[in-house]
């Protein structure tokens, strides 16, 4: 366990280092000064500690961004974007597979009517 600390620490030194190298120097006093303040303050007051949470949000889901997205355009209007361009690959198939079971259905010699149900998903 004493190995996987002092990993865990150099993982964590490389993690710091970077995030102090790539931020502005106001943001690091600013954080040092919280850090200090809470540590002053830690016996007195422990939800002082609470600064160190992680604090994330959390983001929207993909259909929700999807339908945000979609809602952008007019209807009338043809806006293609990487996932709508996507989703009509997919469409296409879908139907690509559906046609191919439908014309393996006729069997040998498929009557006229049938011939032209294929024709018409064809298109």
């Amino acid at each position: 366990k004493f190995k996987e600390a002092v990993q865990g620490v150099k993982d964590s030194q490389y993690a710091f280092d970077w995030l102090s190298e790539t931020t502005d120097n106001e943001t690091l006093v600013k954080w040092e000064a919280e850090a200090t303040a809470a540590q002053d303050d830690q016996l007195q007051n422990p939800s002082a500690m609470d600064i160190y949470e992680v604090k994330l949000t959390k983001g929207q889901s993909q259909c929700n961004t999807y339908l945000q997205h979609a809602d952008m355009w007019p209807a009338g209007n043809i806006y293609r974007s990487a996932v709508t361009w996507l989703a009509a690959g997919i469409t296409l198939e879908e139907t690509q597979v559906a046609l191919l079971i439908d014309v393996k259905k006729l069997g040998r010699w498929p009557t006229n009517t049938q011939k032209l149900a294929v024709a018409q998903h064809c298109n």
